[in-house]
């Protein structure tokens, strides 16, 4: 799988709507995107921009970052605004309904030439929309019972490299997920995240801690990272943790009124200088009730999840956006993840 960060593409009033809409078909093209497919999404994109500087106060975002994982390449899309919300978006899913004495078929049909979409809406806060589009359509996807590791990955404003990655892997028996930050911003922590995230996955350590000591070995020509590794055990039903640095992770456990867990990270810088002895946090992990989210400190840890009701209920990518919509620092390349496990998931 190939790790591509979201472009930000701003969309503040209706003078920037013929820009973004050829920024965000260029990114088409470059997914690979073509013929009817490729008319298809340009549907998507004249649709989302125009939602944006119509609808919303004062325009929005989207973030956008071509999908190359197994069959499933293609293109994704997600918009966020500040708007006045939705307060019944199944409503505005269906043709005709609009709030702007439009044809009020906008939404029904992202939704429809969408492979995978979601819509998630507060009155007064604002709407986030994930569009998907592959090259092979839906029908011809199998759809899978699995743990799915969702992120937006952005790099520092003005900077083309981002020194965030993560990766995820495994079997059917232990899913191994990990997060990375290379100290500062550019070019440089770009490589040391890089090359941290491909030790990872070129390694298939029994231990998340053992993991994290030979990452530790293996980057030390680089500039060095923090770094966050979690192991999911899927058959004893646990998960282990080791993390060296400020990546916050914490677990979630449905419904929210049960506690969350933000799980202690050894001082350190990975390929430098880390503690003599790290040792494992391992816990109890029901896949039906648990999830994990990871960030790195491009993201604010300030955030409450009680303040998003419902949107658990959602793609876990609109989860991802709401964090990075609100608690979005801008001085840094940033980072967020949700890892959960996935009915049907495509």
């Amino acid at each position: 799988m190939v790790n591509h960060i979201h472009s930000i593409i701003n969309l503040p009033d209706r003078s920037y709507q013929a820009i973004a809409r050829a920024e965000l078909k260029s990114m088409a093209v470059k997914a690979g995107l073509t013929g009817h497919r490729l008319a298809e999404t340009e549907i998507i994109i004249a649709e989302i921009t125009t939602n944006l500087v119509k609808h919303a106060t004062h325009g929005g975002q989207v973030l956008c970052r071509i999908l190359e994982e197994d069959d499933r390449n293609g293109l994704e899309l997600v918009a966020i605004d500040n708007g006045p919300g939705i307060a019944a978006t199944s409503s505005m899913l269906r043709d005709g309904v609009s709030t702007k004495n439009t044809l009020g078929q906008g939404l029904g049909a992202i939704k429809r030439l969408s492979d995978v979409f979601d819509i998630y809406s507060l009155v007064g806060w604002g709407t986030i929309l994930i569009s998907r589009v592959f090259k092979k359509t839906k029908k011809a996807l199998k759809p899978t019972d699995c743990i799915v590791m969702e992120s937006i990955r952005v790099s520092k404003p003005g900077e083309t490299a981002c020194g965030d990655n993560w990766s995820m892997n495994g079997t059917d028996k232990i899913t191994r997920v990990c997060m990375a930050d290379g100290l500062g911003h550019g070019p440089e922590a770009s490589a040391a995240a890089t090359r941290a995230i491909t030790g990872f996955s070129a390694q298939s350590g029994t231990q998340a801690n053992e993991h994290l000591r030979s990452i530790h070995e293996d980057i030390r020509k680089t500039r060095g990272a923090v770094m966050s590794i979690a192991y999911i055990d899927n058959v004893n039903k646990q998960l282990t943790y080791c993390g060296i640095g400020n990546i916050l992770t914490r677990l979630i456990s449905q419904p929210l009124s049960m506690s969350s867990r933000t799980f202690n990270s050894y001082n350190g810088i990975v390929g430098h200088t880390i503690p003599n002895t790290i040792n494992n946090t391992v816990i109890p992990w029901d896949k039906r009730l648990d999830m994990l989210i990871m960030h790195t400190d491009g993201i604010s840890g300030r955030w409450d999840l009680a303040k998003y009701p419902k949107i658990l209920q959602h793609h876990s990518t609109i989860l991802c956006a709401a964090l990075f919509k609100d608690h979005f620092r801008s001085t840094d390349d940033a980072t967020v993840s949700v890892i959960r496990y996935v009915k049907n998931a495509s």
